[in-house]
């Protein structure tokens, strides 16, 4: 019992600029070091820092992701700002509820700003509209009802799209306006039984008429990579695609940051000739699992209840 271990991932994630849409494998030197860890997070104590997203706003770049608050065990969203997409600065907590918060899918229209964070834990998908970009936030709506994981949204052909997993199924809805209307597709679940190609894995990608997306494929373990898929054909009722190759994965290297794998990839165009792109990953931390659980409770002895969670928490 007291020689037991515990294995849990510690994420950190990486910025950097390419000319073209990333849709396979990157130039591996773009990986050498994490453009931010846990480390840099001031406001909170952090265990990891996971699944980033981009926005751009008055020549300013703004990131999002998950922050994983080492009290209450718990995701939270953090911002970090650049003004060149190179030098980045955390800012703040700028979005938590009373459940586990993460994948911070932010887009603009109309606009205005919004963002559908997952939250599987209160048995929904919710629409939230910045206040005051980009720190104050405000839940609008439940878009859909259930247990669903990593809300992907995009615009297509005059219609809103969003894929979102659930164990071994991906699913697609559609509707004509962001915040109401939305239909399962009548091929919905697209796939199912499937652990490798059914999990979003970042920003769906419209691009010169291409719709690319992502998926992670947890075929293995959790965050073990992620796969490119390109649509060809979408409306509300037909669906087919095919895939591209791996786009990340671990670097299987001794003391790297992503030694053990890589799960998320946003990607920002900035100008008509390069694409900010932000990546994360991770490598596996060993610990006796006793004296994980009693730092847990150390920190937050009332909600300890303890969150043992395989792999990064959903």
């Amino acid at each position: 019992m007291f020689k037991k271990k515990i294995n849990f991932p510690i994420w950190s994630i990486k910025v950097f600029k390419s000319q073209l849409i990333v849709d396979s494998q990157p130039n591996q030197q773009e990986f050498i070091k994490p453009t931010l860890t846990a480390k840099d997070v001031t406001d909170i104590p952090a265990d990891f820092i996971a699944d980033p997203f981009l926005i751009a706003h008055e020549s300013k770049y703004f990131m999002f992701f998950e922050v994983m608050n080492k009290i209450v065990a718990r995701g939270e969203i953090g911002l970090a700002t650049s003004n060149d997409g190179e030098n980045w600065k955390y800012e703040r907590i700028v979005l938590k509820e009373k459940c586990h918060l993460s994948y911070p899918y932010v887009f603009k229209s109309n606009n205005e700003f919004f963002m559908i964070p997952e939250s599987t834990e209160a048995n929904g998908v919710f629409l939230y509209k910045s206040k005051s970009f980009p720190n104050e936030w405000e839940k609008v709506c439940e878009l859909i009802h259930g247990y669903y994981s990593d809300p992907s949204i995009f615009y297509y052909n005059e219609k809103w799209w969003m894929f979102a997993g659930s164990p071994g199924k991906l699913h697609l809805f559609f509707s004509n306006k962001i915040d109401s209307g939305w239909a399962e597709h009548p091929s919905s679940p697209l796939i199912k039984n499937n652990n490798s190609i059914t999990r979003p894995a970042g920003r769906v990608i419209v691009h010169d008429g291409d719709i690319y997306r992502f998926t992670q494929d947890n075929s293995l373990f959790y965050g073990k990579s992620v796969r490119s898929f390109k649509i060809k054909t979408l409306s509300e009722s037909e669906y087919s695609e095919e895939e591209v190759e791996i786009v990340l994965k671990g670097s299987d290297k001794q003391g790297d940051w992503r030694k053990d794998g890589m799960h998320q990839i946003d990607q920002l165009k900035i100008n008509d000739n390069e694409w900010l792109i932000v990546v994360d990953g991770h490598f596996f931390h060993n610990e006796n699992l006793l004296i994980w659980k009693l730092k847990r409770f150390l920190r937050n002895p009332i909600a300890c209840t303890i969150r043992v969670f395989n792999g990064k928490q959903a």
